[in-house]
């Protein structure tokens, strides 16, 4: 089987950061591999030849995140000649089209060896189509050597990919919500950029005073509206910082009347009726944000680099922080982002599959996907490593509050049965109407628990 290489004719706007200049050479034997490879998991044998599907979304982020990917394979495929790579490429149009595809892969026998699977989908990929236990199948040894090793998995991550206890994904690309703000805007409102907010509560004053003093609009909050896209993964976040939850502990039902989740509510109701935040779509924003008429917008990190160019655009200064929390409880991060799920059922395969797998984590593919798709390094010492990320990092600033989230972080809670789409949806309707048309939040919430009680099965 010969490779197959993507390409994307055009000008394709990338959401990741999309730095030129990458150089293909750099993945061509990834440097610190051996502290992710040599596991007690078997190698392919050399003269065995091996074909891998992997069905990935990675294309659809842009030109920079297909060279990148494309040169990860060719290291690969060098480092493993027997090993063959055909890349098939994900839609992301909407929430659970991953599932769709790997459905439609599956109706006519061509279902994917690897499948870069979005968390939320992650429960409904292994249960409809019969993704690998990797506990059992490659071993906690090896799965130890994979988090380990030199440059090491955040701890926090390697929780990210299990089910019931199990390993089923293999985290590969992350982002955390990002508070990104105009610092001209703070300064113009009397404000220290170098002092920004850290409650919901700062969130409201601060971009009430900013609309008071320069007209512009305070905060667009992507866990919600429409910039939110019906995804519940930044809202889920506002939820656990909240002290609430989304699901039971025994994962069976939703639980959208607690105490705790309300608490989060009533913030986005302020919020809402305060005047303190607006519904744009993520094309408005970019456009607010580009003419200086927005100071706050909270999403995943993978918006970074069109949010910059924004701004350099405009000629003002963009800075960031963490997501806000409440009062003095910890603030919890979520995740959006990816696992690589396997659903090959020969050994052989399988064997293939993971030696694909670790390549793909690796320190020096961590270090492209950083580099060129915006993602969150999963290895974050590689970020002061001279032969990886620390004079990028170095450069971006922006880095910082990524990582430490990434540390304490909590995995985006998929949702059971293959309404997992039509729950989140129903989360993120019910706190929409709450935040903008002043919708009661016990009653609503009573409301949307009921419609998730009949869609759970």
């Amino acid at each position: 089987m010969r490779r197959r290489h993507l390409s994307r004719s055009g000008a394709v706007a990338s959401i990741g950061l999309a730095l030129a200049g990458f150089a293909a050479s750099n993945l061509a034997a990834p440097a610190g591999a051996a502290s992710t490879g040599g596991s007690a998991f078997a190698n392919v044998p050399v003269h065995t030849e091996v074909a891998i599907k992997l069905a990935t979304y990675l294309p659809d982020i842009g030109t920079p995140a297909i060279n990148a990917l494309n040169a990860m394979i060719q290291g690969f495929e060098t480092a493993h000649s027997n090993i063959h790579v055909t890349l098939e490429t994900e839609p992301v149009t909407a929430q659970g089209a991953i599932s769709a595809q790997v459905q439609q892969d599956a109706v006519v026998g061509q279902t994917p060896d690897i499948a870069q699977v979005g968390f939320g989908e992650l429960r409904n990929i292994v249960n409809l189509f019969g993704g690998v236990d990797l506990t059992k199948a490659i071993g906690k040894a090896s799965l130890a050597t994979e988090w380990g090793g030199t440059y090491r998995y955040a701890p926090a991550v390697t929780q990210l990919g299990k089910i019931n206890g199990d390993v089923y994904g293999v985290p590969w690309t992350l982002s955390t919500p990002m508070l990104f703000y105009n610092a001209d805007l703070f300064r113009k409102a009397g404000l220290n950029p170098n002092d920004p907010p850290t409650t919901w509560a700062q969130v409201n004053t601060d971009a009430l005073a900013i609309k008071s003093a320069t007209g512009a609009s305070g905060l667009e909050n992507g866990c919600i509206g429409a910039s939110a896209g019906g995804a519940d993964w930044c809202l889920q976040a506002m939820i656990y910082s909240a002290g609430g939850s989304v699901m039971n502990a025994k994962q069976s039902k939703t639980t959208f009347t607690d105490a705790k989740l309300i608490t989060a509510m009533d913030a986005l109701q302020q919020l809402g009726s305060s005047g303190a935040m607006v519904n744009l779509s993520n094309a408005q924003t970019v456009q607010a944000w580009g003419a200086g008429q927005l100071a706050m917008v909270l999403n995943s990190s993978a918006i970074q680099t069109t949010l910059l160019n924004a701004s350099k655009s405009a000629n003002f200064t963009m800075m960031a922080a963490k997501q806000p929390g409440f009062g003095k409880l910890p603030t919890v991060a979520t995740n959006s982002g990816s696992a690589m799920v396997m659903l090959s059922k020969s050994k052989v395969q399988r064997e293939a599959d993971w030696e694909l797998m670790k390549w793909l984590t690796s320190p020096s593919s961590e270090t492209s996907i950083t580099e060129n798709m915006g993602y969150v390094p999963l290895r974050p010492s590689i970020a002061d490593a001279s032969q990886y990320l620390q004079s990028w990092a170095y450069a971006n600033s922006f880095l910082a509050p990524n990582l430490y989230q990434l540390e304490h972080i909590k995995s985006w809670e998929p949702y059971p049965g293959p309404n997992f789409v039509s729950l989140q949806s129903t989360l993120v309707n019910a706190a929409t109407s709450i935040a903008f048309q002043n919708a009661n939040p016990a009653a609503t919430m009573a409301t949307a628990q009921a419609q998730a009680s009949a869609l759970i099965k």
